[in-house]
């Protein structure tokens, strides 16, 4: 075993992740993990709350602002139970954090400690969490650790982003970690493009079209970082990450200029849509024109939403969206989503700004080549 225990290795981790800031509510359960932050604080800062939800709206605000991760840091039990309704946030708009529980020692589980969790399977924050976030994890043991940590950063930031829960006990964080073994970071998530033929046949619906729209919602936006974003000063930003949700919103609206697509957009998606062509939010409370565009469509380019029942009107045939007759050309990171609300002609699972700049490709080289 190493002179580095298990609080220090992942306070390690998080600064070689350049992760910019921790949002802690201070606790019995966490209280070695913020004397190994303390020992880190010139590389990363500890922003102290006064109540667990505020750290994970922190953390929630915080992505959707900067397409960066932060983690938070909370104790026991009740305490981390106060997470949850940010945390629920957070899965429903793809906003990714990690959220670091703090826990009962593990050499008391079921003994019902002070503010152990579960009187029907021990110490099972966990379990509270898990209809809340991507994965959850609960580390019993320091060597567990080096496996968890890259295993939770790669489900928070890979396909749809959103938050990871990593339980740790008490103890854990005191005990020595294993030694020599450093976890590594990963980089980026990959990027997924779209098979050629897709694009060539999501441009050939566009064009033939008599009534397109391109309908953007806020899951365009996943995985899309800004580049050198930095942390808080003296220390590293997160990864270098070309691309940010200003240029999606660009990019998107330059091929819908280029192509002459009305833009329409989800609630959630209004960022992200912006142009001559846009014609605003659509659903229940959305404007007149943009409904009526979306319900007179005979093609839709549909780019990261889901279709929810507010975008919809509640999937009333006819009142925004009328699929089918419409031909729905769906594209969208979670394969998950495609097809859920409304049947899809072509389904293309891929990150949505690459296949904007794919597709605007294939539409300016048709054009020069004179097709």
């Amino acid at each position: 075993m190493s002179d580095v225990n298990g609080a220090e290795l992942i306070a390690d981790y998080l600064v070689r992740a350049r992760v910019p800031y921790v949002v802690t509510l201070c606790g019995h359960g966490n209280l070695g993990m913020l004397d190994a932050l303390a020992a880190r604080q010139d590389e990363i800062t500890t922003i102290s709350v006064h109540h667990e939800a505020a750290a994970g709206f922190i953390a929630d605000a915080y992505y959707r602002v900067r397409r960066s991760p932060l983690a938070t840091l909370t104790s026991c039990g009740p305490g981390s139970a106060q997470l949850l309704v940010a945390l629920g946030a957070a899965l429903m708009d793809s906003s990714a954090l990690l959220a670091i529980t703090g826990d009962v020692p593990a050499t008391q589980f079921g003994r019902l400690p002070f503010q152990e969790l579960g009187r029907h399977y021990q110490a099972d924050f966990p379990g509270a969490a898990r209809p809340y976030v991507k994965r959850s994890f609960q580390a019993t043991r320091t060597d567990q650790l080096p496996v968890m940590l890259p295993q939770a950063f790669g489900a928070m930031l890979s396909g749809r982003p959103g938050p990871v829960n990593l339980d740790v006990p008490l103890n854990v964080f005191a005990e020595p970690a294993p030694s020599g073994v450093t976890p590594a970071v990963a980089g980026a998530p990959p990027r997924s493009a779209a098979a050629p033929a897709d694009v060539a046949a999501a441009l050939d619906l566009l064009l033939r079209a008599e009534r397109p729209v391109i309908v953007v919602g806020q899951g365009a936006a996943d995985g899309t970082l800004p580049p050198d974003t930095p942390g808080p000063p003296d220390t590293p930003g997160p990864p270098d990450n070309p691309g940010s949700p200003g240029d999606l919103a660009a990019d998107v609206a330059a091929f819908a200029a280029d192509a002459g697509i009305p833009m329409l957009s989800s609630p959630a998606g209004k960022d992200l849509a912006a142009g001559e062509l846009y014609l605003g939010p659509t659903g229940r409370n959305g404007t007149l024109q943009a409904n009526r565009a979306a319900r007179h469509a005979d093609v839709i380019l549909a780019l990261g939403t889901r279709f929810d029942d507010r975008s919809t009107s509640s999937w009333l045939p006819g009142y925004t969206y009328a699929i089918p007759p419409a031909r729905l050309i769906h594209v969208h990171g979670d394969p998950a989503e495609i097809g859920r609300n409304y049947p899809a002609t072509l389904g293309i699972s891929a990150h949505v700004a690459t296949v904007v700049g794919q597709l605007r490709r294939e539409l300016l080289a048709r054009r020069s080549a004179g097709a």
